[in-house]
């Protein structure tokens, strides 16, 4: 008996083939009064939240050489190199050597209604009005976390691959500049964008199922730049399905990450760019100038309701598509585990085109870099396709800091607006080193970029990595290449050196030169040689550096909270209506308001600010919703911001299929006191 048990080990053992582990825990950092990342719109700052923002961590080791990889997928619009660094300095701290930044990658879904500061370069920090450690922290102890929940759940497990085609979900944004690659490349691929999404699928050996990784294109923008709630966009959202799905109905634990591809003029916006106001089509360009007043703007496929619905429609999409894969016909994931990770300095390469070398530029920024895109247009005056500058912003560009003639000559044809590589004052404006990694999971392997690369030049850099592989035999024709990013850092885009020519809002936010692409490539192809060379070391990686404590933070300064005069922190200023609600086909909206404390007292971590609680006996009441639903919203504002006093309010969008009952709203906040460091939470419901 006991030999017959030890054969159905052994024999499990070899059919799981890996050990794996799946964790998820919350990086909400502070909901209010900080701006948003990605759109850099001024005065985009939270008043509350839509969703809470999660790191969802997937561990995989190789039993027999004990290597092991660890994949982090978060709602963020992009991931901080020295937020990376932390997280994996924190669990050396734990648990020694295990983990480290060769085989920790922390990809990003690339939302754009989350909270910024986490970048520590002077660009990005502008943009949201500096390095805020109020929004670091929680992230580092958010994306830690979810890695501890993973390392804790290890088990026998088994890992399968599966792809396929998702259409009426994303949409090339600049096809202009993509038309300029050669025609026989783009013969090559059916769509001017990217629509097979490929899925990983994670169960173990007993066929439990554990969780699920998703990779597909698509900007985190369907919720556009007058947005002030926290929430993950389109992929937040699809992961809150799947997720909500399976835990209700298969999986208590299920853990589903929908990380990103190569999106980098790929929109949600399925419906094209009109002329706002009007139907009057248009693509930023100065030649498809919108009437006074108007601008060129993407539309999602919900976007007479609400970005909200757009939002809701493109991530349900995903949602579908990644449960259809995850049920459907599978490739088992069979072999060895392994990775190579390097600090590489973009501006030091030197790339070869045609029998010509040509050294990579510092960073610039173009004119069109300033008109944003169909998905968010920017500064007035300011338009894509623009590959002349002009004298005026000449003038004011030269008084911050004059390009250099080698600088001009190197990122031609785009006219220069920003400096930022030869921009000496604060600290380094963008990036020069950055990190860059590859994961190998048999005959599949997962690349990470901080760039944003474009459709075609993340093929590029997909078909060059695997020939790469094949030439090091370590792959083959059916060797699996994924691309992931932005990725362990942020450094804008990438363009292929044609779409360059263009100089769209992508060319323009290229920052090293039309040359990006070929030194990816290279680079790419030296990490291949790492992997099948692991005792040559005559490839460099350099330090990467630590801005944080040069950096700025404008973010305003919150006081001490106030309560209203005769009130108590948590009282209800505003009750929902005593009326019986009856079932329509439209929600009904349901709201009550409270006196408050601020928010930023504590992100409340795992938490939530809010409560809908339905009566299941007389006296006892039971959680339905929090506010990481995507039918509830948490908002906050002062009533009076020099005497301290503010209010929360709380909304219900009731369904049409919500269960007939008697319900009530709570909010949980914190309060700090005046002269006083510590803060005191409070609790209070709604009548029902």
């Amino acid at each position: 008996m006991i030999r017959l048990i030890l054969i159905f080990l052994a024999l499990t053992t070899v059919i799981g083939g890996f050990r794996i582990g799946t964790g998820k825990s919350d990086i909400t950092g502070p909901v209010t009064q900080v701006m948003m990342m990605g759109y850099a719109e001024l005065g985009q700052t939270g008043q509350g939240i839509l969703q809470r923002l999660w790191a969802r961590a997937f561990i995989i080791e190789d039993p027999k050489t004990k290597a092991r990889i660890v994949f982090v997928n978060t709602d963020t619009q992009s991931m901080g190199d020295i937020i990376k660094k932390r997280v994996v300095e924190k669990l050396q701290e734990r648990y020694g050597p295990i983990y480290t930044e060769g085989n920790v990658m922390i990809s990003s879904t690339h939302s754009h209604s989350g909270m910024g500061g986490y970048l520590q370069y002077t660009l990005y920090e502008i943009s949201v009005l500096g390095w805020i450690e109020e929004t670091a922290n929680p992230m580092v102890q958010g994306i830690m976390q979810s890695i501890i929940n993973a390392h804790d759940n290890l088990v026998d497990g088994s890992l399968a691959l599966s792809s396929g085609e998702l259409l009426d979900s994303n949409i090339n944004r600049s096809p202009q500049a993509y038309l300029l690659n050669p025609f026989e490349e783009r013969a090559l691929y059916k769509h001017d964008v990217d629509k097979n999404m490929t899925v990983l699928s994670f169960k173990n050996n007993q066929g439990h199922d554990l969780g699920l990784v998703s990779w597909f294109p698509v900007h985190g923008v369907s919720i556009n730049n007058t947005n002030r709630l926290i929430n993950g966009d389109n992929k937040g959202y699809a992961a809150y399905l799947v997720e909500r799905h399976m835990n209700r109905n298969i999986s208590p634990s299920f853990v589903a990450a929908f990380a990103q591809s190569n999106e980098g003029d790929v929109s949600p916006n399925t419906l094209g760019s009109f002329c706002t106001g009007t139907d009057i089509p248009c693509d930023g360009t100065r030649e498809s100038k919108c009437p006074s007043g108007s601008k060129c703007n993407g539309r999602g496929p919900g976007w007479e309701t609400s970005g909200i619905e757009s939002n809701r429609i493109i991530g349900e999409n995903q949602a579908l598509k990644a449960l259809e894969l995850y049920t459907s016909e599978s490739t088992q994931v069979d072999g060895t585990v392994d990775y190579v990770q390097r600090y590489w300095d973009i501006t030091k390469a030197v790339v070869t085109n045609h029998d010509k070398q040509s050294k990579l530029c510092a960073a610039a920024m173009g004119y069109a870099f300033a008109a944003g895109t169909t998905d968010g247009p920017a500064l007035h005056g300011f338009h894509q396709n623009t590959t002349h500058g002009n004298l005026g912003w000449d003038i004011i560009r030269n008084i911050v800091k004059r390009p250099s003639a080698n600088q001009r000559r190197c990122q031609a044809p785009k006219p220069i607006l920003l400096d930022t590589g030869e921009m000496t004052s604060l600290h380094a404006w963008q990036p020069e080193i950055l990190d860059i990694q590859l994961f190998k999971l048999g005959n599949v392997f997962i690349y990470a970029v901080p760039s944003e690369f474009t459709t075609m030049s993340g093929r590029r850099l997909q078909m060059a990595i695997k020939t790469a592989l094949i030439e090091n035999y370590l792959g083959n024709e059916d060797t699996i290449v994924i691309h992931s990013g932005p990725a362990n850092g942020y450094a804008s885009y990438c363009t292929t050196f044609e779409e360059y020519q263009n100089q769209r809002y992508e060319g323009a936010s290229t920052p090293y030169g039309p040359n990006t692409l070929q030194a990816y490539i290279q680079a790419f192809e030296e990490l291949v040689f790492m992997m099948a060379n692991p005792t040559n070391h005559s490839i460099v990686s350099e330090e990467l550096p630590d801005y944080t404590k040069k950096s700025f933070n404008l973010t305003p300064i919150y006081r001490s909270d106030q309560s209203h005069l005769f009130r108590s922190f948590g009282d209800v200023l505003r009750d929902v209506s005593s009326d019986h609600f009856t079932k329509t086909s439209t929600p009904i909206v349901v709201s009550a308001s409270f006196v408050a404390g601020n928010p930023r007292n504590d992100p409340m971590l795992n938490k939530t600010f809010l409560t809908v609680e339905k009566k299941i006996a007389k006296d006892q009441w039971k959680v339905v919703r929090t506010d990481d639903d995507y039918d509830t919203r948490f908002s906050w504002k002062y009533k009076h911001q020099l005497l301290g006093t503010s209010e929360a309010t709380v909304e219900w969008h009731v369904a049409h299929d919500v269960e007939p009952g008697v319900y009530r709203l709570g909010y949980i906040g914190n309060s700090i006191a005046p002269f006083s460091n510590t803060d005191e939470t409070f609790q209070r419901e709604s009548v029902s």
